[in-house]
């Protein structure tokens, strides 16, 4: 009786050990095949007076299913900008930008866009809207 015990045991155990191992090799063949079904299209680049950041303007496309918005990132100019979301102004029409100093953007857009994030200060930046 408990030899069948331990059998069953080491049995349960394999079983485990295989389930879980084709698991995790199935999200990772998954997430490398489909996992970013976003991809970002830069449509303008302004480097800050002094050459240490930069702002993206980029629309974003997430597929089929979804529309593509209007994005701004400010990054350090030795950064790629990463295929990921805006990190300062969403909007569902382009606008544009310009370095007021190397402290402060301004961000021109139009009022009666669809807006979903607007962050006032990005590391260390000021972002100044002026809506039209």
């Amino acid at each position: 009786m408990k030899n069948i015990l331990i059998k069953s045991i080491k049995i349960f155990s394999i079983i485990a050990v295989v389930i879980t191992v084709l698991s995790l090799a199935g999200y990772f063949t998954l997430d490398y095949l489909f996992g970013d079904m976003c991809g970002n299209e830069i449509t303008h680049k302004e480097i800050s007076p002094k050459g240490d950041k930069v702002a993206y303007i980029f629309q974003r496309d997430c597929g089929a299913t979804t529309g593509y918005s209007y994005h701004l990132s400010i990054i350090d100019s030795d950064r790629k900008l990463p295929n990921k979301s805006g990190n300062t102004f969403v909007s569902d029409d382009l606008f544009k930008v310009n370095w007021i100093n190397n402290k402060k953007i301004q961000v021109n857009y139009l009022k009666s866009t669809e807006t979903y994030e607007m962050d006032q200060h990005v590391d260390g930046t000021k972002i100044i809207y002026k809506g039209e």
